[in-house]
């Protein structure tokens, strides 16, 4: 949903609602521009924002935060292991 804006005029006697703030300063250069109540209603609040998440969400930021990383860095060891056994010269 996109956002909507009252325009509020100069003199405080009517609004609009526009889609823009362009088309408030359009209609009013004085005016006054806030979001409409809808809008601020669709906005995530502060405690959206620092909300525990849910345990699946958890589950997915640990493998994805740990679990990748280590699986790339075991591959890396591991190759490099073979890559040292099959070598002509001795790393010693």
């Amino acid at each position: 949903m996109a956002l909507k804006y009252l325009c509020i005029h100069a003199n405080a006697t009517a609004f609009s609602i526009v889609d823009t703030v362009a088309e408030c300063i359009a209609i009013d250069p004085q005016a006054y521009t806030v979001l409409s109540a809808a809008s601020i209603a669709d906005q995530p609040s502060m405690q959206d924002i620092f909300a525990i998440p849910l345990a699946e969400d958890m589950v997915q930021m640990w493998s994805l935060g740990f679990g990748l990383p280590m699986i790339c860095y075991l591959s890396a060891w591991g190759f490099g292991v073979l890559l040292n056994m099959l070598s002509d010269t001795k790393p010693y």
